[in-house]
């Protein structure tokens, strides 16, 4: 159960948010949303192939940075002895794109685990620092180039506006360690429901480029004001599949 979907859950879905205008900078809604989880894991026993649970993300606006923070539970099974999987993650990212730092929290039937860090771009043509904290020190280059989620997100949002469908970028999010993944993202289709536009995209997720293959592949329905209706997360062994359930509005931050 202690899969990439699982510890990846609220980094890739804020990277997600989409709008249909122009290019204009990413209006995102500060809000609450709470989710009800489904996870089907693909191999094993029979009895405890399946889970339910839920996840909630908040996404603020604090001026000169963004805050996500995720909450989750998930219980794989059934009965008193179940095992059940939390996790508690946020982190900040500078809207400049210029720092990134991060803490995650994931307890399970195998024990309790802590990684946090941070990130810092290079303002010349080389490459950043990564400092990873926990669980050991550890550090390793930014490479050239490379992106915080949010500043990912509004790259793809400004392409997408002028007709892009395929897009690559390098991205540190801090759920690997020092590693910075590679994303591939190819927008399938948009349509209009409740007064919003709801886009369905997919996203491949490499952490060696060298691989034939993604390790996790994500395809979701993201409504133009940031707000995630439904997710899907596949990797080798799991699929993780999030719903909707509860929508709650926050004040923008008082900048």
């Amino acid at each position: 159960m202690k899969s990439r979907a699982n510890r990846k859950t609220f980094v890739t879905l804020l990277m997600l948010v989409w709008m249909t205008g122009g290019a204009h900078a990413l209006d995102m809604l500060s809000h609450r949303a709470s989710y009800h989880a489904s996870v089907q894991i693909l191999r094993g026993d029979p009895a405890t192939r399946s889970g339910e649970g839920f996840v909630e993300w908040r996404t603020e606006d604090h001026c000169e940075t963004w805050l996500f923070t995720e909450v989750s539970l998930i219980r794989i099974g059934s009965g008193d002895d179940a095992p059940e999987f939390a996790s508690n993650q946020v982190s900040f990212e500078a809207k400049d794109g210029s720092w990134y730092r991060y803490q995650n929290e994931f307890e399970g039937p195998g024990g309790a685990e802590l990684s946090s860090g941070e990130a810092v771009v290079n303002e010349a043509d080389a490459p950043g620092r990564i400092v990873v904290e926990e669980p050991e020190p550890l550090t390793g280059n930014l490479p050239i180039g490379a992106v915080f989620p949010m500043r990912f997100t509004i790259d793809v949002l400004e392409r997408a506006a002028t007709g892009e469908r395929f897009m690559n970028h390098v991205v540190f999010d801090g759920m690997d360690g020092a590693v910075a993944s590679e994303y591939t993202t190819f927008v399938q289709s948009v349509e209009e429901s409740d007064g919003h536009a709801t886009w369905t995209m997919k996203v491949s997720i490499f952490k060696d480029p060298e691989d034939v293959g993604p390790d996790m592949e994500v395809t979701a329905s993201i409504r133009d004001d940031g707000v995630i209706a439904a997710i899907r997360y596949e990797d080798e062994t799991t699929v993780t599949t999030l719903t909707l359930h509860e929508l709650t509005e926050l004040p923008p931050g008082d900048c």
